[in-house]
């Protein structure tokens, strides 16, 4: 029998990166952030940025290793002395944000 994780539907994770300006990155998300996605995420260089910009709109899932991810993201470029802002939220994500607390912890005003 097939497990129940092989036979839900995931939608891949999606990693857009632009830089709109000197010093700035940008990294929008799609897809699903979770326990398969979220190395993908946290292996992304962040060094030699003044500021790290993640939109989160386009994600449709993510879990707790998908937030992990992000904490991890956030500790890395905290240690380069760059600044990361979640820019973008879609309502769902705000929740997770919010019972999770990461809301505080990215700085992210109420809706």
């Amino acid at each position: 029998m097939d497990r129940l994780w092989d036979v839900l539907d995931k939608t891949p994770l999606r990693i857009e990166i632009a830089s709109p300006a000197p010093g700035t990155i940008q990294i929008a998300l799609s897809g699903d952030l979770d326990f398969d996605t979220a190395a993908e995420l946290t292996s992304l260089p962040v060094d030699g940025y003044d500021r790290v910009d993640v939109d989160l709109s386009g994600l449709a899932f993510i879990d707790s290793s998908g937030l992990a991810s992000l904490v991890r993201l956030q500790q890395a470029v905290a240690k380069t002395g760059a600044v990361l802002r979640v820019v973008a939220l879609t309502p769902y994500v705000r929740s997770l944000m919010r019972m999770t607390a990461l809301d505080r912890l990215f700085g992210i005003p109420p809706a």
